[in-house]
């Protein structure tokens, strides 16, 4: 048992008969839940070093809209992309806001948590809010590798533009985003140097299965009140949605009796720091808070979201879920396992629902969960025009899945048809500096038609070329995307067209732009243009092919990606 449990046990106990009520009230499952992970406080504390790093090589802030925030974005996705997540921006004025779904569990029931990643300009904000952003990553990645069974969807958002008045998250519900989201957890400010222990009571089984973590620690709760409405749930509140969170407090002062059963100060500010410059790493953390509210976090996480037993599965999809060939003609798509809970499993591929004139095959037939297999549709000149449903099995040494694939076969010419796509679909770039991609089409369909690019939204600052700019189908053009040194730093969204003979489509690319192009310090977790100048030790270098920094990437140590200018 993990020590800091023990001293709690008693009081554990004595809740014995609360935990019906909350099973019902904060939507547990009715067999016990698997015991929650010990989230490493360490790791905590290092990704908040990363954050501190981040605002002090831009201008010592990370405030929406500013590079602090694009590389605290950059940062934090890095590491959930790299662990399996499931990420996207959802772009608005003064964001982006970062989205991350983990695979499994039922998609339409979602336990969601968020904290906002935003700092105010007059500083780091290190406490105000890198600790909730901090802590919700390690508890993501804990989930990723951890890999429970899931029975809720779970979903992390870490909001941009909280300090302009919940801008983000406000945008977030208002798009749509809280469909389908049962639960909403907040968490801002969770390891204040003069902390207290609040717990939001906008939910009473929310907060009660909160209070029931504290409780095993022997610490008794005060309702928060301080930050009602002023943090990133109020938007889900006013949507319906229960809400509950901890904090450990802002500018208010603590009490004589607040002292008395939490330590630390009477009559001081729970963060004599609170939207100030001093508002840093590691001077502003209260660490035993931040190691106690992080395990918090998982403990709801894992009593809202995970199952019971921790059985062998995996999911099952192919991609593309459909095609039209002409009869007599072929298709191919490929088929994704992937591992949901427990140990990697051995599955046998098969294809049911195959009509006359249409055969299936599998390369390989047997894979291992987390493998991919190509499936190929062949179609005789006989085959019947229709539209198919096939099923495409997987038989599992511990479970069945099944996908679907939709098969139109025609016996009529078709129509021309093109896809495009653009390689890679985002950059970072230094203003006054510029990035190139790649443009790809593809025949979909019918013969290859001619296809003239040209480039929608893109913002003032920018230019974007290409190379050639007039193609056939089935054939690539270099885009180059150059920006002036006044270019304003900011995430913009660019749609590539293609005007086809016969159909016109598009791809959108990502640019990011950052800093003034005359060179900020090098770290790690952050993507570099080729061009890109940077100082490491008080040396200038210049980057010499694009790429994402990793630690032990320093300039010196990888003359393959800078040179010293």
């Amino acid at each position: 048992m993990n020590p800091k449990f023990r001293s709690g046990l008693a009081a554990l106990c004595g809740l014995a008969l609360t935990v019906t009520t909350l099973a019902n009230s904060a939507g547990a499952t009715t067999a016990a839940a698997l015991a929650a992970p010990d989230i490493p406080v360490a790791n905590v504390q290092a990704h908040l070093s990363q954050l501190q790093s981040i605002a002090q090589s831009n201008g010592g802030n990370r405030a929406s809209g500013r590079p602090g925030y694009t590389a605290s974005v950059n940062f934090i996705k890095s590491r959930l992309d790299a662990a399996g997540f499931t990420t996207r921006l959802q772009n608005f004025s003064g964001g982006p806001n970062l989205i991350a779904d983990w695979p499994g569990g039922p998609t339409n029931q979602t336990i969601m948590l968020g904290a906002h990643l935003d700092s105010v300009s007059s500083g780091p904000g290190i406490n105000d809010n890198g600790t909730g952003s901090a802590a919700l990553l390690e508890n993501a990645l804990t989930l990723a590798r951890t890999n429970p069974t899931l029975t809720k969807h779970v979903r992390f958002a870490w909001w941009g533009a909280e300090e302009s008045g919940l801008v983000g998250s406000r945008y977030y519900v208002q798009n749509g985003g809280s469909s389908g989201v049962e639960a909403y957890l907040n968490f801002d400010m969770i390891a204040s140097p003069n902390p207290g222990y609040f717990v939001y009571d906008d939910d009473a089984g929310l907060q009660q299965a909160f209070n029931e973590y504290y409780a095993t620690l022997g610490i008794q709760t005060d309702r928060e009140t301080e930050g009602d409405g002023r943090s990133d749930h109020a938007p889900f509140k006013s949507a319906g949605v229960r809400v509950g969170g901890v904090f450990t407090g802002a500018s208010a002062r603590k009490t004589t009796a607040q002292a008395a059963k939490w330590g630390g100060t009477a009559g001081q500010a729970f963060d004599r720091c609170y939207h100030s410059a001093c508002d840093t790493y590691p001077s502003n953390v209260n660490v035993t808070a931040l190691d106690r509210n992080s395990d918090a976090i998982a403990y709801v996480l894992w009593k809202l979201a995970v199952g019971s037993s921790q059985s062998n599965d995996y999911s099952i999809s192919v991609s593309p879920a459909s095609a039209t060939v002409q009869a007599g003609q072929s298709t191919t798509a490929t088929i994704s396992t992937r591992v949901t809970s427990g140990q990697a499993q051995s599955i046998t591929l098969s294809a049911g629902n195959v009509p006359a004139g249409v055969s299936v095959s599998f390369n390989p037939q047997t894979i291992t969960a987390g493998q991919s297999s190509t499936v190929t549709f062949t179609t005789t000149s006989g085959a019947a025009a229709n539209t198919y449903p096939i099923t495409l099995n997987g038989d599992g040494a511990n479970a069945d899945r099944s996908t679907s694939f939709g098969l139109t076969v025609r016996n009529t010419p078709p129509d021309n048809d093109y896809s495009i796509s653009v390689t890679p679909a985002s950059a970072t770039v230094q203003a006054g500096q510029s990035t190139t991609a790649t443009v790809n089409t593809q025949v979909t369909s019918g013969q290859a038609q001619s296809i003239t690019l040209s480039a929608g939204n893109v913002p003032a600052g920018v230019t974007v070329s290409f190379n050639p700019q007039t193609i056939t189908a089935g054939q690539s053009s270099t885009v180059t995307i150059a920006t002036t040194s006044g270019t304003v730093a900011n995430t913009y969204p660019i749609t590539l067209s293609g005007d086809g003979a016969n159909a016109d489509h598009s791809a959108s690319y990502s640019l990011t732009v950052t800093g003034d192009g005359q060179g900020t310090s090098w770290a790690p977790w952050t993507a570099y243009a080729s061009g890109a100048v940077v100082t490491y030790q008080g040396v200038s270098y210049r980057c010499l092919q694009a790429h994402t920094s990793l630690p032990g990437w320093e300039p010196p140590n990888v003359p393959a990606l800078w040179q010293a200018s």
